[in-house]
Parts: structure tokens; sequence; C-alpha cells
């Protein structure tokens, strides 16, 4: 009767074990992606605002180019600002088709993409 005690304690404190493993492993797993998301979100912040700065740079670079070829602040920043609006219509009107569904999947398999 000892001898099938024991063994149901040591069957017992090997579940115990298992599950105490198991959970470990679910945070270990949870911390790994979580570092993985926030390390993306750093690096992918840094490039935007680079790119951000590259347009906002260039834009006043072209609206002052036209302003010379133009002889006119007015009209080259005029132009500049109609050719985003015309920009912008675009996006909006090709957004649900294209930019969207694009723009999903590409975050989705950011969050998911497996560390090399």
């Amino acid at each position: 009767m000892s001898e099938t005690q024991d063994k149901k304690e040591d069957i017992i404190a090997l579940i115990k074990e298992y599950v105490a493993t198991r959970v470990e492993l679910a945070k270990l797993s949870v911390i790994d992606r979580l570092v993985v998301i926030t390390a993306a979100l750093l690096t992918d912040s840094f490039v935007i605002i680079m790119w951000v700065l590259t347009f906002l740079f260039g834009s006043v670079t072209l609206g002052f180019y036209l302003s010379e070829l133009l002889r006119s602040y007015a009209q080259g920043f005029g132009l500049v600002t109609l050719l985003y609006l015309l920009i912008g219509l675009i996006v909006y009107f090709t957004k649900d088709n294209y930019v969207e569904k694009r723009l999903h999947n590409f975050i989705v398999k950011r969050i998911f993409k497996e560390k090399k």
C-alpha cells in the first residue's frame, strides 16, 4: 500500500512540476513577444520620424524651387499644396481597396515574425 501511495505522490509531484514549467514557458513566450514588438515599434518609430523629416524638408525645398521658377512664393507653395491635396484625395478614394489591406497584412506579419 505504501508503494502505491509513493507512486501517486510522485505522479502528483511530476504533474505540479509540469504545470509550473508550462506556466513559466507561457510567461517567457509572452515576454519574448513583447520584447520583439517593442523593439520593432521603437525602430519603426525612428524610421517614420526620419521619413517625415525628409518629406518635410523636401516639401519646403520643392516649394522654394517652384517659387523661384514662378517668381512667387504663393504660387510655388500653392502648387506643392495642390500636389499634396491631389495625392491625399487619391489615397482617400483608394484606401479601402489598396492601403488598408496591405497595412493590415504588414502589421500582422511584423507582429508574428519569427526571430532568426
